[in-house]
């Protein structure tokens, strides 16, 4: 077997203990909660196009809007691979589930390409520059495979999924610092409000973040004059089917890890079998503790913010890439 580069695909070495399987997977179980964060569209902007940046410079990523999504939840993950491995004698999709719990930041993302002087989009991607979880496995899985910036973090989720807080590994720097376990995010539902004022403010926020989104793309700085995003955006809803983009590197030997593989960019597809929604009847007080290894306002304008809207996913999906 080759890659489409025809590079040719050799075994993968399996040795000393269960570290990844190969996809695609199928999530059930899954209960999510997302919540619209305001950040900086310069920073957004920088970010995709430095580590979005296609290598054969064929297409482009810009964000959409002035956001990002936040997300919490569980969810049951199994392997659907049928390929046996010798190592442990089962086939991946017989070795069972684990269970995975995260947080996560989105950006809503469209690629496109040049067409004469338009820019043309070809569809709508989200990209998660960074996912905390709990799931070793998954951890390694997700970056080796599909290049996910996944990390490890300890997601603490209330048990009405309501609200949810986030450690991590990391720190300040400095000569004398050691790196520890440190609180990143605490997100608590807000009380003792009144139920208009909830649902005024909810719809608010929900017409700006539409809102941002849409003058972005139609009437600022993404020129459609082939309807591709309405059509993108019909397809998507008809199909269940939620399109991602990932960065696949590594760190070299040479130079002991100076310098890294050429980077990857990465298509990923997440359809789904069952899918409810649900808007949640409270906002949230999201804060975000400075920390050096994570600097989430710096590096993406997010600072601790009241959110008046949240909705909840529940349902079931199969990820692959494309």
């Amino acid at each position: 077997m080759t890659t489409p580069d025809g590079t040719e695909v050799r075994p993968f070495l399996e040795y000393g203990g269960l570290t990844s399987v190969p996809g695609p997977f199928r999530c059930t179980d899954v209960s999510i909660v997302l919540i619209p964060l305001a950040a900086d569209p310069a920073r957004l902007a920088d970010l995709c196009s430095t580590v979005l940046a296609d290598p054969l410079g064929t297409k482009s990523y810009g964000p959409v809007g002035e956001f990002v999504l936040l997300s919490f939840g569980t969810m049951t993950i199994r392997s659907l691979s049928p390929v046996r491995s010798d190592f442990f004698d089962v086939a991946y999709a017989d070795m069972g589930a684990s269970v995975e719990r995260h947080v996560a930041l989105w950006v809503p993302t469209v690629a496109g390409h040049r067409h004469g002087c338009a820019e043309l989009i070809d569809r709508f991607a989200m990209f998660l520059p960074a996912m905390w979880t709990d799931n070793p496995v998954s951890i390694l899985g997700g970056r080796d495979i599909y290049g996910i910036a996944k990390q490890w973090g300890v997601p603490m989720i209330a048990d009405d999924g309501a609200g949810c807080s986030l450690d991590v590994f990391g720190g300040n720097f400095g000569p004398e610092e050691v790196s520890g376990v440190h609180r990143l995010l605490d997100v608590s539902p807000r009380a003792g409000r009144h139920p208009g004022e909830a649902v005024r403010e909810a719809v608010d926020e929900v017409g700006r973040v539409v809102g941002d989104g849409l003058r972005s793309l139609l009437h600022g700085q993404v020129d459609v004059p082939d309807g591709s995003l309405l059509t993108e955006a019909l397809d998507a809803l008809a199909r269940h089917t939620l399109h991602q983009v990932a960065v696949r590197q590594f760190r070299t030997s040479t130079g002991d890890g100076g310098g890294g593989t050429p980077p990857e960019l990465v298509d990923i597809t997440t359809r789904f079998d069952t899918l409810d929604t649900r808007l949640l009847g409270h906002g949230f007080d999201v804060v975000v503790h400075p920390l050096a290894s994570h600097p989430l306002e710096r590096w993406l304008g997010i600072r601790s913010q009241e959110v008046a809207v949240g909705v909840e996913v529940t349902g079931a999906f199969t990820l692959s890439a494309d």
